[in-house]
């Protein structure tokens, strides 16, 4: 029921995350469930009770149909919507107020690696044009860089997918230069660089780009003392000198917002880190029980005093709980440094959140309350939650090679 057909603005077939929705397309949503089908096929290839020529078929198709509804959507700036439905409402809402020139986010920093993975996965990289890519990363550059901090920043605090991210939410606008938006932005160009070699052209132009960005990142966001990577806060509004100010202005280019996040890790997980940073890292933030729970990584670390574990909707709560896609990008992390041990108990505790919530009412959850493993929102939900089934097989087969 995820891989729903065409309808209403929708030209070709998309996949919904789960039950909790119906006819929407997400944008970081669309890539892990896609992502996540792909595991899924493999794991299960070779099952008698298990179709898998027909399956992987369908998830191909409707993985492929997601980009396509994306690019079809594409305003002629290049701005994209974070998600659109079939129907009502948001079918066109954040299309037309971007039109009316209200600070709108726009597709978070997935869609060239969702090109890629799906065309690799397919053995084809004929299938789409590339001018949609360009004119999306374009208008980040053009609307959501900094070019002082050399970092990319979001326009506001909404519907950023870690909802109410507190290195983000309350946060002026154009101000945060966000961990995982640069994190994730970072794999775009790196992504876009592998399509375009695939096709036989020259990438060299994003890998630059990407070289670029990474060197950003680890001069503006990562914290020595901590070792960690943190979000910064720039504020490109206010970095004019007052005409009272006769000495020594705003001379830096970024402020760390000394808060550990589940992201902190991602510049692991992508490939910013070094390996030596990363291995220092995880020993030193994420083996600590503030951050590490029976069921996976707390979303927010325990003893940071915005810590929260209420049920909410809308923004949807990161402050702490358990989700699964956290769980996997520091799955991928913890791979990435050796640390094969501690990445099979993040299987073993994924597993069982997941398993008590299935034996107890019969489906999954969006996230999970980390003393518990009580769901906190949305059964029915399938999205990344089946990234679970990429974990085990990945482990069991030994693969550590995966770009995103």
């Amino acid at each position: 029921k995820m891989l729903k057909e065409e309808d209403g603005v929708f030209p070709h077939p998309f996949i919904d995350p789960g039950a909790g929705y119906e006819n929407n397309l997400w944008d970081w949503d669309s890539y892990w469930s896609a992502y996540a089908l792909y595991g899924y096929c493999e794991y299960f290839k070779g099952r008698d009770c298990f179709d898998y020529e027909g399956t992987r078929a369908k998830v191909i198709a409707h993985a492929k149909g997601n980009l396509l509804n994306f690019f079809d959507l594409q305003e002629k700036d290049g701005f994209i919507a974070m998600v659109t439905t079939a129907h009502g409402l948001f079918s066109s809402l954040l299309k037309d107020e971007h039109r009316k020139g209200c600070k709108v986010n726009q597709h978070k920093p997935f869609l060239c690696k969702g090109v890629y993975n799906v065309s690799r996965y397919a053995g084809d990289f004929e299938w789409f044009d590339t001018e949609p890519l360009e004119r999306y990363l374009k208008f980040y550059e053009d609307n959501q860089y900094d070019g002082k901090s050399g970092l990319f920043f979001w326009r506001n605090d909404q519907m950023i997918g870690i909802d109410n991210n507190p290195t983000v939410f309350g946060f002026p606008e154009d101000s945060v230069a966000d961990i995982y938006l640069n994190s994730f932005l970072y794999t775009e160009y790196v992504a876009m660089e592998k399509i375009l070699c695939e096709r036989g052209q020259d990438g060299s132009v994003w890998a630059l780009k990407a070289e670029q960005l990474k060197e950003s990142i680890r001069r503006e966001l990562y914290d020595v003392r901590d070792d960690l990577y943190y979000s910064g806060y720039i504020d490109v509004k206010t970095r004019k000198t007052e005409i009272f100010h006769h000495g020594l202005g705003v001379f830096w280019n970024s402020v760390p917002i000394k808060l550990r996040i589940w992201a902190c890790f991602l510049p692991v997980m992508c490939g910013i880190a070094t390996p030596e940073e990363g291995m220092r890292m995880l020993k030193k933030h994420y083996t600590d029980p503030a951050f590490c729970c029976e069921y996976g990584i707390r979303t927010l670390a325990r003893d940071e005093k915005m810590y929260n574990t209420e049920k909410s909707s809308n923004p949807s709560n990161w402050l702490g709980a358990v989700w699964i896609v956290a769980n996997y990008c520091t799955y991928r992390a913890l791979l990435a440094c050796g640390m094969r041990d501690e990445a099979r108990k993040m299987i073993e505790k994924t597993v069982l959140v997941l398993g008590k919530d299935i034996e107890k009412n019969g489906a999954m959850s969006e996230s999970y309350v980390p003393e518990t493993g009580e769901p906190m929102m949305y059964g029915g939900f399938l999205n990344w939650d089946v990234l679970v089934i990429e974990m085990i097989g990945d482990y069991e087969n030994g693969r550590t090679e995966r770009l995103f």
